[in-house]
């Protein structure tokens, strides 16, 4: 089949993916064309509705660089002529955009912002960051934040994170040698703030008075990253729990998580829909200074989850002094003011 462009395509068909795509579509008649068609549309379904398989499970996560190979394939089919691969990776990519677009916060705006009612809240995880844990925390404590959140908090953390009394009065630190360590800093008063443990994970949740003696609900858990079938099961039961007890509250609530899981994953999409929270985050990109075009590569694992009476009026990135991203700030208001 002849190109349709040969003044585009001339100096283009030497690159690999013209050449294997030529060699692939013309040997063998049509067949390989449609062969190449049923992989893509099965490959792009395991990605919409993965089975219930780890290897599904472990390649959920390149859903994005998936969605770009098929942009590229449909392109270059364009050029080349080839109307099945051309019509299929286009359709394809389409749907894969739109699914993972609603994986995300689809508000085309963030809301106005209300200062006075407003509360900033910073999650990070400090070891994430190739600087010495005292300066990243110091550097944490200057992002002027109303409430620092911290994950993998360690006993090293103690010192630094007590000399920051001044600016965060009100503080609740768990410090373990382990992953579950966590460390609250916060300008506004916390209230009943208690640990609970649930199927081995624990839970940290408290309420921050806000201007005009408002209280939010914060609600802080983290998961260590499944890698078995078996892991991504008890992940999963976790997560329902989590949910009923968070559906529970009728008060405004903030959920800071890290359950090491994609946003478009299955497990983490029931869990918003069942506990009907709601995602900070906008895309895959990084929203901060420091991110560039391969951001949208990326696989984020932190989140800052909101609900329903709730809106999130800014969003962005906290990076390391080498630009590395090792938390989220966000900032939230009542829908009708506090």
């Amino acid at each position: 089949m002849g190109s349709r462009f040969p003044s585009l395509t001339s100096g283009l068909d030497r690159l690999p993916i013209f050449v294997a795509l030529r060699a692939l579509c013309t040997s063998g008649s049509s067949a390989c064309q449609w062969a190449s068609v049923v992989m893509i549309i099965a490959v792009s379904i395991a990605f919409l509705f993965p089975p219930d398989l780890l290897i599904a499970k472990l390649f959920s996560s390149y859903a994005v660089h998936w969605m770009l190979f098929c942009l590229l394939v449909g392109i270059v089919s364009l050029f080349m002529g080839y109307e099945r691969l051309l019509y299929t990776c286009f359709i394809c990519t389409g749907v894969l955009a739109f699914y993972l677009m609603n994986s995300f916060n689809t508000d085309l705006k963030f809301s106005k912002l209300s200062r006075l009612n407003s509360i900033q809240v910073l999650f990070a995880n400090p070891t994430l960051s190739n600087d010495r844990l005292n300066e990243t925390i110091k550097r944490l404590l200057s992002q002027d934040a109303d409430l620092i959140v911290l994950e993998e908090f360690t006993p090293e953390g103690i010192e630094v994170a007590t000399q920051g009394r001044s600016d965060y009065p009100h503080q609740y630190l768990l410090p373990r040698a382990d992953t579950q360590g966590k460390g609250v800093l916060s300008r506004l008063p916390l209230d009943g703030a208690r640990q609970r443990e649930w199927m081995g994970n624990i839970v940290v949740e408290f309420g921050v008075t806000l201007p005009g003696s408002d209280t939010l609900h914060v609600c802080i858990s983290t998961h260590l990253p499944p890698i078995t079938m078996d892991g991504y099961r008890k992940l999963g039961s976790f997560l329902d729990t989590l949910a009923g007890e968070l559906s529970r509250h009728t008060s405004r609530q903030l959920l800071v998580a890290n359950f090491n899981l994609v946003p478009w994953s299955r497990e983490l999409r029931n869990f918003r829909r069942l506990s009907g929270l709601k995602a900070s985050r906008r895309d895959n990109a990084d929203a901060g200074q420091a991110n560039s075009p391969i951001d949208i590569l990326n696989a984020p694992n932190l989140e800052l989850m909101f609900s329903n009476d709730l809106e999130c009026t800014g969003y962005s990135t906290v990076v390391d002094s080498s630009g590395k991203t090792i938390g989220l700030v966000g900032r939230y208001q009542h829908k009708f003011g506090f």
